[in-house]
């Protein structure tokens, strides 16, 4: 990350109120550097080691040895596995620990063949039949283990969509329907796997029952709130806390039960009475030889942010943390704490997490293309004076079903938006922040980042 480094050493040096171009590059290079830090290819040698015959799995001072392993099995899951089974990949090929079988799913933009793994390029934000076909790859691999095999799950953000594999009592179209319904209902990641669990095969604990009696140890890569394993990808690799009742309520909550397909009711309301259809609870006997690591989340890219704004004698603070609301909400809430903070500028303001928004409209856009246009009408109303640029991003290179990443704007951005005769509020009604963006050439693209830590925010006042 050295020649990163001296790029945003050049732009922090250069910081001034009128240079628009030399700002936006600056909040563009500090995300890039924020997702570089939590890029496998950078922290996963820090956490797997092997020596000799021996598997070493190290979490601060906990450590997991894993030794005589009969087969070694790597599956990796989720936006981040190329990067996860290449990382994988080099550090067992220097020893004697041979992988006996290795699977990657992953998006298509992010899609890379991996020699001596088998590699599906699957369907995201919307599953697709790919993503079946893994499913059922994994669990042929998967059968007949044994109690001395080691399973690796490299999970990342993502693959909740990415390998689907609904019960048999629905089909793939069926959960489809339900996923769309539940992603533009306003529901939080947490609530939409709660019911992604209970219509699944693998997810909620289940891949585990697929791997008994093998040992599985899971080294997760987090794009959730508060990094719970329950909920990343939808918690494949631990038990489940949640029940059908939970989803019915969720369902309910978001006035989605009477839109659903009948088959995905029938099956639910069936759940309600045997608890048989529940997902494997703690005490499950699946979960005895199973362990999961954390190695990177959103809170460690604000902080690897964070720590290098300060080694450049940038001011600079984390604001927010698993910030979890609705994106209007929440550009009210940023505008409101500004207004509190005094300290010496230029100061950047970082935040993270994964807000919401409830579709209402037709439009294209993205729930960080969306916060960037309210936090910029905002500020018009409540700061106006107030000089700044924002960056709004999906850590993963995509927000919602659109080629960008998120949004970037800065206190005159609403002028331009007025110049090209557009009426925000009605684009915003109509959830149309992609085009409004896109007119003001303030959308941020880039590539599949092959990681996935949920979104951030950098604001720099000047």
């Amino acid at each position: 990350m050295k020649s990163l480094e001296t790029e945003l050493s050049n732009r922090i040096n250069s910081i001034e109120l009128s240079n628009k171009k030399s700002n936006f590059n600056l909040l563009l290079e500090l995300f890039n550097y924020g997702v570089e830090s939590v890029q496998p290819k950078n922290i996963l040698k820090k956490f797997l080691f092997v020596q000799k015959n021996k598997i070493t799995i190290k979490e601060n001072h906990k450590i997991k040895i894993y030794k005589k392993v009969k087969s070694l099995f790597i599956i990796c899951i989720g936006k981040a596995s190329v990067d996860m089974a290449l990382t994988a990949k080099s550090i067992f090929s220097k020893t004697s620990i041979k992988i006996k079988k290795g699977v990657v799913v992953v998006n298509k933009e992010n899609f890379k063949d991996v020699k001596g793994f088998k590699c599906f390029s699957s369907g995201h934000p919307i599953p697709n039949t790919n993503g079946l076909k893994a499913a059922k790859f994994i669990k042929n691999t998967l059968k007949n283990l044994d109690k001395d095999d080691l399973v690796l799950m490299l999970i990342s953000g993502g693959g909740s969509a990415l390998l689907p594999f609904p019960v048999n009592e629905i089909s793939l179209k069926d959960k489809i329907l339900t996923n769309k319904l539940l992603l533009s209902s306003g529901a939080n990641i947490k609530e939409i796997n709660s019911v992604r669990k209970h219509l699944s095969q693998v997810k909620g604990g289940n891949l585990i029952k697929m791997c008994y009696p093998a040992k599985v140890h899971g080294l997760i890569l987090s794009d959730v709130i508060g990094d719970d394993l329950g909920s990343i990808s939808s918690g494949m690799t631990t038990f489940d806390e949640t029940h059908f009742s939970d989803v019915l309520s969720i369902l309910k909550k978001y006035k989605l039960w009477q839109r659903i397909p009948i088959k995905v009711k029938n099956f639910i309301t069936k759940g309600l009475n045997d608890l048989n259809l529940e997902t494997p609870k703690k005490n499950n006997k699946v979960f005895k030889e199973t362990a999961n690591t954390l190695i990177g989340s959103n809170r460690l890219c604000l902080k690897n942010i964070d720590s290098y704004c300060k080694k450049k004698k940038l001011n600079s603070k984390i604001i927010f943390y698993d910030i979890d609301m609705n994106v209007k909400k929440f550009s009210e809430y940023f505008v409101e704490k500004i207004k509190t903070i005094e300290s010496k500028k230029p100061l950047i303001l970082l935040s993270g997490g994964e807000t919401t928004v409830k579709v209402k409209g037709n439009g294209k856009g993205g729930r960080n293309q969306e916060f960037s246009l309210h936090f910029l009408k905002e500020m018009k109303r409540k700061n106006p004076k107030k000089e700044f640029f924002l960056l709004s991003a999906g850590t993963d290179g995509r927000d919602g079903p659109t080629n960008a990443a998120g949004g970037i704007v800065f206190t005159k951005s609403i002028d331009e938006i007025k110049k090209n005769n557009i009426n925000l509020n009605e684009e915003l009604k109509k959830n149309n922040s992609y085009d409004v963006l896109k007119k003001i050439n303030s959308l941020v693209i880039i590539k599949g980042t092959n990681t996935n830590v949920a979104d951030i925010q950098i604001l720099l006042l000047l």
